[in-house]
């Protein structure tokens, strides 16, 4: 039986987001009826795609004690400084660990060979995916612990 919108149980934690994203509304330009699931990962964070002026941008809610935003962060500092294209941060909210980032786009790699992409034009993403590769291992890891077996493994509980 599907629960209609009254019998839902409340998302106290987007309702958070969409407080903070409405008060960031009017420098950026936010269109709060745009938000919508963008992807999600293993963890507890989520990711919101809205779109603002002419561009679409990410809301990242990353809930505390789960997460803690400043290792991304700081990783994405490293890489930006050795020239990777990363998210821009444009607002954050750390004690509630809300960020908002520039979109690099809804795509991926994989999306984009089911959609038919020439072979071409995904030969020359590759290419570029392999030099970024290649670029991020020249990038300082000064803050970062190491990622030994330990790591992985807490990473996968």
């Amino acid at each position: 039986m599907t629960q209609n919108k009254a019998q839902q149980p409340s998302d106290d934690r987007l309702t958070q987001l969409k407080t903070w994203l409405q008060q960031k509304s009017s420098t950026l330009g936010i269109a709060l009826e745009t938000l919508a699931p963008a992807s999600s990962d293993a963890s507890f964070r989520r990711y919101f795609r809205v779109q603002a002026h002419n561009r679409t941008l990410i809301a990242m809610d990353a809930p505390p004690p789960q997460e803690n935003c400043e290792p991304f962060l700081h990783v994405t500092a490293l890489l930006r400084d050795v020239g990777l294209n990363v998210p821009t941060v444009l607002a954050q909210d750390l004690p509630n660990g809300f960020l908002l980032l520039t979109d690099l786009g809804p795509q991926t790699y994989f999306q984009a060979i089911q959609a038919g992409m020439p072979d071409t034009s995904l030969q020359t993403r590759y290419k570029e995916a392999l030099s970024a590769l290649a670029t991020m291992q020249t990038a300082k890891t000064t803050g970062l612990p190491d990622y030994d077996k330990s790591r992985m493994l807490s990473e996968l509980d």
